[in-house]
């Protein structure tokens, strides 16, 4: 095994356990629990919705854990646990794993509302934040900037290296009948 195999499959053991601690919050969440649910920055209507579990939270929550499963067995499958796959098998994988990239990555940077820019920006008295929420705003930057964000970017960096190096993986050769 090579270097870069190594760097790929320790991407992928990465992406696998992301993917496995959102949906094992997510779980609790759906169960009724509340871990690091106080902590999730999110605007206010939405984090009563959370904290109340309100609408269509407890639905989406189950959702996500089952995008967390699927996000597993790809985070296997990018490690190279079940062979070689074929052309289109291959395409949706890594097409599965650069989106994931791109959103997570997008996600911790600031590019979607939250992240490292955005938490910066508030903390440092620039964000307009309507003053009964700025405590809050800021307690929830903070968790933001020290919890999520290099979450965020961890899981779409393990995501964008393991499909970087699984897509250098030479693709299979179909096989013709003899």
């Amino acid at each position: 095994m090579t270097a870069a195999d190594r760097t790929g499959a320790r991407a992928a053991r990465t992406a696998f356990w992301c993917s496995f601690a959102y949906g094992a919050m997510k779980l609790d969440w759906a169960l009724g629990g509340a871990v690091l649910a106080r902590q999730t920055p999110l605007p206010p209507a939405a984090r009563a919705q959370l904290l109340e579990r309100a609408g269509n939270t407890v639905t989406e929550h189950r959702l996500s854990v089952a995008l967390a499963v699927v996000g597993m067995a790809a985070a296997l499958h990018l490690r190279g646990r079940f062979g070689p796959h074929g052309g289109v098998r291959r395409a949706v994988l890594l097409a599965g794993a650069w989106a994931g990239c791109a959103f997570m990555v997008a996600r911790a940077v600031g590019l979607l509302g939250y992240g490292f820019t955005g938490d910066l920006w508030l903390l440092a008295g620039r964000g307009s934040v309507p003053p009964a929420h700025l405590d809050l705003a800021r307690t929830l930057a903070c968790w933001d900037l020290l919890l999520w964000s290099p979450y965020w970017l961890l899981f779409g960096l393990s995501w964008g290296l393991a499909a970087r190096q699984y897509a250098r993986r030479p693709a299979p050769t179909p096989r013709t009948p003899s």
